[in-house]
């Protein structure tokens, strides 16, 4: 009986040092009735770990696309393409702004630029990405928050394109730090 409660006991602890890799959605509709996308996720690294993949052309490259360059601070644009053979500039790559960082807590960007044919592209570049980043167990905490998806009829799409999207952004950074 007392090895089955030590075992218990040992699994428990377990569990309090490396929560799962689960996901959990507390999206929500903001006072002026736009909507904000918003996903949360433990990952099993540092907030320095965390933080450098997700502002750096080399971090970017092992989660979000084959091809990504720039970055670098505020102000700064990640030029990214999801062809491999894509060189800066090309007409098909997505360009991002940091428009915030806070060191090994905080990222936000928005795109300021969309392959040709990305439906509803004007209203998309209206939404902001915010990443957040918290110590948490022996890891980190990254709550994703995606806002600005206004009342207008391509908010809809474009909705329901990034609820799915965020989640395999927030799946795909957990597989880079997965043991």
């Amino acid at each position: 009986m007392k090895s089955l409660y030590l075992a218990a006991l040992l699994a428990c602890s377990a569990c309090a040092t490396s929560p799962a890799a689960t996901m959990s959605d507390t999206s929500f509709v903001m006072a002026d009735g736009s909507r904000a996308i918003q996903l949360s996720g433990w990952l099993p690294a540092s907030p320095a770990e965390v933080y450098r993949t997700i502002t750096t052309a080399e971090g970017w490259k092992t989660w979000a696309v084959p091809v990504a360059f720039g970055g670098g601070g505020v102000g700064s644009f990640m030029e990214t393409s999801y062809d491999p053979a894509a060189k800066p500039g090309d007409a098909g790559n997505i360009m991002q702004q940091f428009i915030a960082l806070i060191p090994d807590r905080l990222v936000v960007f928005r795109t300021t630029k969309t392959p040709a044919g990305f439906p509803n592209a004007d209203l998309y570049m209206k939404t902001i990405a915010i990443m957040e980043l918290a110590p948490e167990a022996s890891g980190t905490r990254l709550t994703f928050t995606h806002e600005g998806f206004g009342k207008e009829p391509g908010f809809d799409q474009l909705y329901g394109f990034f609820l799915e999207g965020d989640a395999q952004t927030l799946e795909a950074l957990q597989k880079v730090f997965a043991p």
